[in-house]
């Protein structure tokens, strides 16, 4: 009698540790998994659309998979960059700045390791999407216009009823203000790169961020999607690259080195606002980003 009773107790800690074991690997951390060696090696499949604001894109994320795969050596980065949409594949683990038909995996595991101090905007605003970057809304004018240049000089940001009455706010079509300013326009600071970009417009088109009573409007950008049907041993490395993206090392290298949508790490943010004299007017909303409570 003993002896069964031994068994039963032996079979009901076996059943309870079978149920427990899978509950506290969902609790822990990336980082934990590595150091428990549960993250096997592997090569994940990366797809996004070729990025316009990206110089050299294909040299510069070969870049950084080199550096998250020495890093990382037992994990692979096999990175797809296409011109058309439609040559993105329908299988990849994970997609930047395109959004799959698939369903997606949650990524809140992520923002469990991400400490939020080091990060201008809240990352976790979708739990199955993560932003690598944002932007925020401003106003673009000529220089060359003397009244706006008399009436904005020395104004560093605007609410919208500060606005010109004949600003195009409508989805303004950037490239023709470039070419013919006429009219102000309402656009994302990252429209700065075309505007840079352009003989006729460089230095002569200036920026000011525009808050709505005073809280900015967050746009996020380059946002990250995971393939749920991915195995979760593809799903753990693709979060761990994800985390390399957030780094200040590849939110520099991707966000800081040239005009385009602003980094969400606090000092890559920094590193771009002082290399380019377009962003010069950002310095004044950094405070406010980190002190707001705002809605993406």
């Amino acid at each position: 009698m003993q002896y069964y009773k031994q068994l039963i107790f032996c079979v009901s800690a076996l059943f309870v540790n079978l149920c427990t074991v899978p509950v506290l690997l969902n609790h822990l951390s990336l980082h934990q998994k590595l150091k428990l060696k549960l993250i096997r090696p592997d090569v994940i499949s990366v797809s996004m659309p070729l990025p316009e604001a990206v110089p050299d894109a294909q040299e510069t994320f070969e870049r950084l998979t080199d550096s998250f795969e020495k890093q990382y050596p037992e994990f692979g980065i096999e990175l797809k960059l296409c011109e058309d949409l439609s040559d993105l594949p329908e299988n990849s683990d994970l997609y930047i700045n395109y959004q799959p038909e698939m369903k997606t995996a949650d990524l809140s595991e992520i923002f469990r390791e991400l400490p939020e101090e080091r990060y201008l905007i809240s990352l976790d605003g979708h739990s199955d999407a993560v932003p690598l970057s944002f932007s925020v809304p401003a106003l673009y004018y000529d220089m060359a216009d003397m009244n706006l240049f008399q009436k904005f000089s020395g104004i560093k940001i605007l609410n919208p009823e500060g606005l010109p009455e004949d600003t195009v706010t409508e989805t303004p079509d950037f490239q023709m203000f470039l070419e013919n300013p006429e009219h102000p326009v309402l656009f994302p600071v990252s429209g700065m790169r075309q505007a840079e970009q352009n003989p006729l417009s460089s230095g002569r088109i200036q920026m000011i961020p525009v808050l709505d009573q005073n809280q900015p409007e967050i746009i996020q950008t380059n946002l990250c999607w995971l393939n749920s049907q991915s195995s979760k041993n593809k799903q753990n490395i693709a979060m761990l690259w994800i985390e390399y993206l957030l780094s200040e090392e590849a939110q520099r290298i991707l966000f800081a080195e040239h005009y385009g949508d602003l980094p969400v790490h606090k000092k890559a943010f920094d590193t771009a606002v002082n290399q380019h004299q377009g962003y010069y007017p950002l310095k004044e909303i950094r405070p406010i980003l980190e002190d707001s409570d705002y809605e993406s």
